[in-house]
């Protein structure tokens, strides 16, 4: 994979194909953004994991740090979804996630609604990902 992005967040090495995006208020992290760059796919179509406030933009205000995988931008995995009390627990979940995804674990058009899968897209990724 040939891009300047870096490939580590807070002392931990994140699996092949993932790279941190932004370290802005948590992190967000990608999956293969030299295949999936909003060329040969729409510009949603970006596997991430982000790591956000759990207080910011929740009703229950729970304090903590939301991890959430989205198999794009706006299809969260809503299972996988998890809400832990430190930032550095959050980060090794948000690997786990990447590690998961990357041995082919989570399918990922199971995360879409019924009807909605863009099925060049899925393709494309359980070829990346050996499922």
């Amino acid at each position: 994979m040939d891009t300047d992005l870096p490939t580590e967040h807070a002392g931990r090495q994140l699996p092949e194909g993932w790279v941190v995006w932004s370290e802005d208020d948590g992190l967000v992290v990608c999956y293969r953004p030299d295949i999936f760059d909003g060329d040969e796919y729409p510009r949603p179509c970006l596997p991430l994991i982000t790591v956000t406030e759990a207080s910011r933009g929740t009703a229950s205000g729970r304090d903590g740090w939301r991890v959430t995988f989205h198999v794009e931008a706006d299809v969260p995995a809503r299972r996988l979804r998890k809400v832990v009390t430190g930032y550095d627990e959050a980060v090794e979940y948000a690997v786990e996630i990447a590690r998961e995804f990357n041995v082919g674990i989570h399918d990922p058009a199971e995360f879409y609604a019924e009807g909605d899968v863009r099925e060049r897209y899925v393709a494309r990724l359980r070829e990346e990902t050996g499922k």
